[in-house]
């Protein structure tokens, strides 16, 4: 009888912890907290690119998403959103499919039905039975427990795309990139308490920053350069509530280096006020804060 109440007890306790887990980022509250610069904060917070596969992962996929959350729940999930010929949306980082599947040509002229019959490639190209997502299965998947950044492809209406978020009440466990400061008022017009982020190139876009009624509603995340910018330059960002976003992806970046060689790197960038990592190697970067 003991050993029946004491599984009981604890299949309670995990239930009830994956019910605080589901809609953690439930109201404006708790994004803005999340995002919120602290100049005492001991550690950035960590946006995986592309959900942060390894070689043998497939990327911008819930497999993918699933891996990297277990590991680290605070990290933030970047995703690549790309609309179908039919409207549909579906994530993928390319214009066209040749890469990352077994299927050739742009998403753009395919149909939702036809794209789930093609199936995912590994980055180092190993084919697995993995489907492309649809945006609305991440939505589905997520309940907002994780923080999703969503790269809302050129071509690809952000209005649209942020219908089905409002679809899911999603709007707090999201925040839209945007790819100019008038897609970005656009987006704002309608959406005032949605998180945007938004690249901030240099001294100059910072003073527009200052100027731009875009700023007046905070809510925003700076997107700036993977080269390492003046300390005032990140002062700045945070004097008008903006936290910085800094890129260590990509050829003769940081995620190129063993991790240890870079180790220091990535610190200085912290200091130096890069409040957000984007990285492709969110789980070793983490540890190097802990």
């Amino acid at each position: 009888m003991k050993t029946i109440v004491l599984v009981l007890i604890t299949t309670l306790v995990v239930s009830q912890g994956i019910a605080q887990q589901v809609n953690r980022f439930k109201d404006s509250q708790t994004i803005d907290t999340f995002f919120q610069y602290n100049s005492d904060r001991k550690r950035p917070l960590i946006l995986a690119h592309r959900g942060g596969p390894g070689s043998s992962d497939t990327e911008n996929s819930i497999l993918t998403f699933d891996k990297t959350t277990k590991i680290l729940p605070d990290a933030i999930i970047e995703m690549d959103v790309r609309m179908t010929r039919d409207s549909g949306f579906v994530l993928l980082h390319d214009a066209t499919l040749d890469r990352e599947s077994n299927a050739k040509g742009p998403v753009a002229e395919w149909t939702l039905t036809d794209l789930k019959k093609i199936r995912l490639k590994t980055l180092d190209g190993e084919l697995t039975d993995q489907q492309i997502p649809t945006f609305q299965e991440v939505l589905a998947w997520n309940k907002n427990r994780y923080m999703l950044a969503l790269d809302i492809k050129p071509g690809t209406d952000p209005l649209r795309v942020l219908k089905e978020v409002t679809k899911h009440h999603a709007e707090h466990s999201v925040f839209a990139i945007c790819y100019s400061f008038a897609e970005a008022q656009r987006v704002r017009d309608q959406y005032p308490s949605l998180w945007l982020a938004i690249g901030i190139n240099g001294m100059e876009d910072v003073e527009r920053l200052e100027r731009d009624r875009l700023a007046s509603g905070r809510r925003l995340i700076a997107l700036t350069p993977q080269k390492m910018q003046p300390v005032l330059f990140y002062e700045r960002l945070h004097k008008l509530g903006i936290p910085a976003s800094v890129g260590t992806y990509g050829a003769g970046q940081l995620d190129e280096k063993p991790i240890q060689e870079a180790a220091a790197e990535y610190r200085v960038l912290f200091r130096q006020g890069g409040d957000i990592l984007t990285t492709d190697r969110p789980i070793e970067v983490s540890r190097l804060f802990n």
